[in-house]
């Protein structure tokens, strides 16, 4: 049985623009769990000359946007059943190690492998106590903009 459908649409301008008084790093701080702030450090570490793929800038703010779209995303699907922190929705990259039952976190696939490397998920802290029991994600990006659908089951 569906739990809820969310949906969210971001113009990566608004990302820029949320960024440029702090700063990205500060934004990362806000917005990512403990494990994405780390992953975020490790890709990230500091600014390089732009290369063939785009600037690293651009790669930062990808990263950003997309995870601030899933978890406006995960947000919208659970409303009114929770209200979710930023920091409560954590996207991983599994390489076949991740313990999927990790302490009551309820694992969801995402479609889209274009953000990581490896077969991407997203967790939910205490995602039992809101009823979910399967989840599905879908992310795409073209050009500035990112888009992020989440549905959200429980059982009957």
């Amino acid at each position: 049985m569906i739990l809820g459908i969310g949906v969210d649409i971001l113009h990566v301008p608004r990302i820029v623009k949320l960024t440029s008084r702090s700063g990205l790093k500060p934004f990362a701080r806000r917005i990512l769990s403990i494990k994405e702030h780390e992953e975020f450090y490790q890709r990230f570490p500091k600014r390089t000359e732009p290369d063939n793929s785009g600037t690293l800038q651009d790669r930062e703010l990808l990263y950003l946007g997309s995870r601030w779209c899933i978890k406006e995303a995960v947000y919208k699907a659970l409303f009114p059943v929770g209200k979710l922190q930023w920091k409560q929705v954590t996207v991983e990259k599994d390489n076949g190690n991740l313990d999927l039952l990790d302490r009551g976190k309820v694992v969801l696939e995402r479609l889209y492998e274009s953000i990581t490397v490896g077969k991407p998920v997203l967790s939910i802290d205490n995602a039992s106590s809101y009823g979910i029991s399967r989840s599905h994600v879908s992310l795409s990006h073209d050009g500035e903009y990112i888009i992020a659908m989440v549905v959200l089951e429980k059982d009957n």
